[in-house]
């Protein structure tokens, strides 16, 4: 993985932050980074840490260290997947297929409920590898992946666990909660980067998984010795924990700025305002999410805020509600992926449990379907207890506090996350769009509950006609006579052989990009520094795309289509290869 980093972002983007589960690597960094400006020479790591010798006792946990480091970061590729592969059969299956079986073979998958979002696999047979054996199709061959994770988890259970969901430290003279048993003298002079981020500061969905991955490991190395229920039971504990760190996490963005003395007191006034003519459901949510920040926020026996002095009262509590609207959604996205990778882990764990295939009308109704398939506690019973409302402080102040042992400061608490996930939404992001527009292949459109930061030139989606697009694309950049539409972000830039759009996709898609040329009317899609022209997916009423341009052009919900397929199933960098393979036309490297 750093390799293929290194060569699609380039050494100094790539240096500024390795991302999550690669500590060692910026550690190496930073350190040689010191050494090179005091005239010294590069060292590999664990030995540019430390000027001294290092004792072998220490190497060794040091080597362990990037071992469970390398270990995460696997896990983090197989949660992708799982969310991928789901992400893109849910897409299929809601367009409306007249052969959903067909979808379900592709995938391996047995049906899909509650408005074709939650994914179930097919019942594992006993006479293949004991009920144990991978399911066939896209998604169920991701189990090979989860078995090889379980059998390297296993032996580093306890440390996976306690990195992923971690609980607060039982000790109060310990200073850091290290899962690695370090010499004390040995690592008290040295600064480190964090193995893995905070949890309310990472992806919690890879972290819930981790711990799920941990402990289904230990119980096939443990086989006869650990229960199929106590294996289930402490999977559901962990999926309790993630969806309340989850919910947290997107009720925490956008109140970083303002002191919890504020917060607090607007907390007491919402509380006391509850609206009691309220759906019930509703009602009870709200009041769980209050209740969740209250844990965090709250000031029982301390002096209260004076609340003539909170100036910022409405905008606090603007932003509280926009947070408890869009940790429904939040909720409901997670349990879905969950459910999918349990399934994966643990083959036949809803075998027992009936689900209702019926249509449901809101997100706490959906909510509340998939927790009672998993078999989970209300949020308003789980926080009642005194160990979650520990453990949920601990979180918070693990995200917020800063020690001088700290090489580089926590990332914030961000609502945000991988942009597959926009397909894995129900329709409401299309009743945002304009009914003359369609959406882009990749990212949310407004439903983050902070607004997002636009790029100078950015559109939101995409308009049907091509007459539209054209002025407004040229009404964002009258100076741009050659403009280049990526098709993934709405990101506006320049096609004139500058290689913005190379650069552009090394960020967006990870080096494969999609895009229109505007002038052109033509696709281009790259992976890389190589590219390919594709057909235009505006045409006109004889389903083509004219030379000279004098009949209006629309968009092609066909050629969109593919280009949709193309983009969630991965398949850019074989496209790029097979359109270069055929034609004539040859692209310069890094030209666009």
């Amino acid at each position: 993985g750093q390799r293929a980093d290194l060569k699609r972002l380039g050494e100094e983007e790539l240096s500024s932050s390795y991302g999550e589960f690669r500590h060692y690597l910026t550690e190496r960094t930073i350190y040689n980074k010191r050494q090179r400006a005091a005239g010294k020479d590069a060292l590999d790591w664990p030995l540019c840490l430390t000027s001294s010798s290092m004792s072998e006792t220490r190497r060794q946990e040091l080597s362990k260290e990037k071992m469970v480091s390398k270990l995460l970061y696997s896990i983090q590729a197989f949660t992708y997947s799982c969310c991928s592969e789901s992400s893109d059969c849910r897409r299929l299956l809601r367009s409306k297929p007249v052969d959903t079986s067909s979808i379900y073979s592709k995938f391996g998958v047995g049906k899909a409920v509650i408005e074709n979002n939650l994914l179930l696999l097919p019942r594992a047979e006993l006479s293949v590898d004991g009920g144990f054996q991978p399911f066939d199709g896209r998604l169920g061959k991701t189990r090979y992946m989860g078995l090889a994770l379980m059998a390297a988890a296993s032996p580093v259970a306890k440390e996976i666990v306690q990195l992923c969901i971690p609980f607060p430290s039982s000790s109060d003279s310990s200073q850091s909660d290290s899962v690695f048993d370090f010499d004390a003298d040995d690592d008290s002079r040295t600064k480190r980067a964090p193995v893995a981020y905070p949890l309310l500061c990472s992806h919690i969905l890879t972290h819930t998984a981790g711990a799920l991955i941990a402990v289904t490991g230990c119980a096939r190395m443990d086989e006869g010795n650990c229960s199929t229920d106590e294996v289930v039971d402490d999977c559901r504990k962990f999926i309790s924990l993630g969806l309340v760190a989850r919910i947290v996490q997107v009720l925490l963005t956008g109140l970083m700025s303002w002191k919890e003395e504020q917060i607090d007191v607007v907390l007491r006034s919402m509380r006391q305002e509850m609206i009691d003519d309220t759906k019930q459901e509703e009602c009870s949510w709200r009041q769980s999410c209050l209740d969740l920040l209250r844990i965090i926020y709250g000031r029982e026996g301390e002096k209260a805020f004076p609340e003539t002095a909170n100036s910022d009262a409405n905008l606090i509590q603007s932003q509280i509600s926009k947070g408890i609207d869009a940790a429904k959604e939040a909720a409901v996205l997670f349990l879905l992926d969950v459910a999918v990778i349990v399934q994966i882990l643990i083959p036949n764990i809803f075998s027992d449990t009936a689900v209702h295939p019926d249509n449901c009308s809101s997100d706490l109704e959906k909510m509340k379907r998939l927790m009672e398939l998993i078999r989970m506690e209300s949020i308003h019973d789980m926080i009642q207890s005194n160990l979650v409302q520990q453990v949920i402080k601990s979180w918070y102040v693990k995200a917020t506090e800063k020690h001088s042992s700290q090489l580089l400061p926590s990332p914030a608490i961000n609502y945000e996350t991988w942009p597959v996930m926009r397909d894995q939404r129900s329709n409401t992001i299309n009743d945002e769009i304009p009914p003359h527009c369609s959406p882009l292949l990749g990212y949310p459109t407004s439903t983050s509950p902070v607004a997002f930061d636009p790029a100078s030139c950015r559109i939101t989606c995409l308009p049907k006609s091509y007459t539209d697009l054209y002025a407004q694309l040229s009404a964002l950049c009258p100076d741009n006579d050659q403009i280049a539409l990526c098709l993934i972000c709405g990101s506006v830039l320049n096609a004139g052989g500058k290689g913005e759009c190379t650069k552009h996709a090394s960020k967006c898609g990870g080096g494969a990009g999609v895009f229109f040329l505007v002038q052109e009317c033509v696709g281009l899609i790259m992976h890389g520094t190589k590219a390919a022209y594709v057909p235009s997916i505006f045409v006109d009423s004889h389903g083509e795309t004219p030379q000279y341009r004098g009949r209006p052009l629309n968009l092609d919900p066909r050629r969109w289509n593919l280009l949709q397929d193309m983009w969630c199933s991965h398949s850019v960098r074989e496209k790029v290869i097979s359109e270069r393979s055929t034609t004539r036309q040859v692209i310069i490297p890094n030209y666009y």
